[in-house]
């Protein structure tokens, strides 16, 4: 989508030099690069006014029972939009690793800002994934209606109950072969000076109940994101283990959150980089 806008934003600014004649002026190269930057800027605009507009439109109470490739899309793209203007670069190591495309399994990670989930989701585009978020995240606007038509489900962590539910309609995603499934087995965002918080071990329920693999990423950079904009800001994924079926049934929920909690908080910079 970024390449489109950029494309359309080139087209528009041929044609403005061509419409009003400013190709005749001498100055006609600095004012083709004014144009296109605004142009650019102005189908930027036009692109988020259109997502606003058809988000009024969704009705987050209908629940989503198959995740739509389309809608993910757009995500995906809109991710990348963002993280471009931001001026967000995301290093991803260990994508060898990764099941091949096609495959479904359960992503965990460590948690550190907003902008994590962005990061993963630009880091794994080929993969269908759908994440497990918090119900406020629902209420964005713009970003909740595309979240709700891409498959992505709330969990209420106050009640185990509907959370079990969650956990439930996350294995059958995976089992049914409709979509991967990213969550933060910490259940929050770290705020605190401790490298990790405790893994919650229901996480891991949707990878022994669907008996899928289990992807482990240790993210480090995105806390300062937020404090760098719009200066440069390098975010690390690093894909540090991907967990057979085999070895998930051998270790058990309880067993699969303390190896998981392990590798991650052995692989991520504990804070020590500097914004």
């Amino acid at each position: 989508m970024l390449y489109i806008l950029t494309a359309l934003g080139v087209i528009s600014a041929i044609a403005t030099q061509i419409l009003c004649k400013w190709y005749t002026s001498p100055w006609h190269i600095l004012v083709f690069v004014g144009m296109l930057f605004a142009w650019i800027i102005a189908w930027e605009l036009i692109y988020w006014l259109i997502l606003f507009l058809w988000s009024l439109t969704v009705n987050k109470k209908k629940e989503v029972t198959k995740p739509s490739k389309f809608y993910r899309w757009i995500f995906v793209e809109t991710v990348q939009i963002a993280l471009f203007f931001l001026n967000v670069h995301v290093h991803v190591e260990g994508k060898e690793k990764l099941p091949k495309p096609g495959t479904r399994f359960l992503v965990v990670a460590n948690h550190l800002s907003n902008y994590d989930p962005m990061s993963v989701m630009y880091a794994l585009k080929k993969h269908m994934l759908v994440f497990v978020s918090k119900p406020e995240n629902f209420n964005i606007p713009i970003t909740g209606a595309v979240m709700h038509k891409t498959g992505f489900m709330a969990i209420d962590r106050d009640s185990v109950k509907n959370a079990i539910v969650t956990i439930n309609k996350a294995a059958d995603y995976i089992k049914n072969d409709l979509t991967s499934v990213f969550i933060f087995p910490e259940g929050t965002r770290n705020r605190t000076e401790a490298p990790l918080l405790e893994f919650k071990n229901g996480a891991f329920k949707i990878a022994t109940k669907a008996e899928c693999p289990v992807v482990i990423i240790a993210i480090s950079g995105t806390e300062f994101v937020k404090k760098r904009i719009p200066r440069r800001s390098d975010v690390y994924i690093k894909i540090v283990d991907v967990v057979s079926p085999e070895k998930v049934k051998e270790l058990k929920t309880a067993g699969l959150s303390e190896h998981a909690f392990k590798l991650i908080y052995d692989n991520i910079t504990h804070g020590k980089e500097k914004a």
